[in-house]
């Protein structure tokens, strides 16, 4: 049955024997959702029913009885390791839907630009194009920092009922697996099972995970701002890239070390921590680099390390072949080394047009070269 036909929705919901009292409290779910701009979620069942998902696999998920995460290790250009946790694949449909239902129409803050539609890398950057200085922070462990309870506000605040809101928070939070049957001495009242000593976080990796961490970090986003329009410098973030950038020549490193206490205070007070060794001041005649472009200019640019890398792969390819430079350059896999090929030249395409559109033309000749389909 679908809700959002109210007079249908009862007459079949009466002819199947669905008690009054039911069916009403359905529709006033569904208005309040309406008015949140989010789409019904009833129960675990009614996710199960939309989804295809056993009901029981997501009862065991909510219960934190089963850990539905692959953890994969993936390597940074700086040489440390990323973990990621993978949903199961009945998790990840999942967890899409209830993106597309109950994540699509939070209200962000205007300075915020990761894992949004029609939002990108190059929007941001612009922001900070000619600026004289640059303050540039990086938020610790920021999906880790994203509490179950802070996920459970975000459902709560979207219209969402307090049992589902906690069901969901449960679906699109990790506990550690340590943790796993481990149950609370507090009694639940609703349901008892649901009781448990462990509070998931945010695993990076999940579909639902950016907009929930946009919906957390907003309140310090609005903060940030703020502050960054009393001192005259203009604030974007990026996941959890933050940076601030002014043109007003009397500042100096005495102002930018005051900030940079009080921006440290203000993330504190959020809850969430900076990665301190990533703060960065950049001064005038520096090169400034915004989420890895330059904006010291009239317009954004890639770096000349970027497209070295790109042209450097090309190059091998046409000399060598896919296979032998994938091996050289150690990719996990041909696969993987193509996808990071073409996603380099998109990229590229939506900075630099031009300049993409001839080393594209490089890379279809480079694998016609060895026989390859392109």
């Amino acid at each position: 049955m679908d809700p959002s036909a109210p007079h249908r929705y009862v007459q079949v919901g009466t002819q199947a024997g669905v008690p009054a009292s039911v069916l009403k409290a359905s529709l006033s779910q569904v208005s309040r959702n309406q008015a949140h701009g989010t789409r019904a979620i009833l129960s675990l069942g009614h996710l199960a029913h939309l989804t295809g998902a056993p009901y029981l696999y997501l009862r065991e998920i909510v219960q934190r009885l089963r850990d539905p995460y692959d953890t994969i290790a993936r390597t940074k250009r700086t040489g440390e390791t990323r973990w990621l946790a993978a949903p199961e694949p009945v998790l990840m449909d999942v967890q899409r839907v209830i993106l597309d239902r109950a994540l699509q129409n939070l209200p962000l803050h205007p300075s915020s630009y990761a894992y949004q539609k029609r939002r990108t890398v190059l929007q941001c950057a612009q922001h900070h194009l000619r600026a004289r200085w640059l303050l540039k922070f990086d938020l610790h462990d920021f999906f880790g920092q994203v509490r179950e309870r802070d996920v459970f506000r975000v459902f709560s605040d979207s219209g969402y009922s307090a049992l589902v809101s906690l069901e969901l928070a449960r679906i699109c939070t990790r506990a550690p697996i340590a943790s796993f049957g481990s149950r609370a001495n507090s009694h639940y009242v609703s349901v008892p099972t649901y009781d448990v000593n462990v509070s998931g976080r945010l695993p990076q990796g999940a579909p639902t995970s950016g907009a929930l961490s946009n919906a957390v970090t907003t309140p310090l986003d609005c903060d940030l701002d703020a502050f960054a329009i009393g001192e005259g410098f203009k604030y974007t973030r990026y996941s959890d890239d933050m940076i601030l950038s002014t043109i007003h020549e009397d500042f100096d490193r005495t102002k930018a070390t005051s900030m940079i206490r009080e921006i440290t205070r203000m993330v504190g007070a959020h809850r969430f921590r900076l990665h301190h060794k990533k703060t960065r001041v950049v001064p005038p005649g520096a090169r400034h680099v915004v989420l890895g472009l330059l904006v010291d200019g009239d317009e954004v640019r890639l770096t000349p390390e970027f497209r070295r890398r790109v042209e450097v792969h090309i190059r091998g390819v046409a000399k060598f072949g896919l296979v032998p430079h994938a091996q050289h350059r150690k990719f996990h896999s041909v696969l993987s080394f193509v996808n990071h090929v073409e996603g380099s030249l998109a990229f590229s395409h939506s900075i630099e047009p031009s300049w993409a559109a001839v080393r594209r033309e490089d890379w279809r000749s480079a694998l016609q070269r060895h026989g390859l389909p392109i």
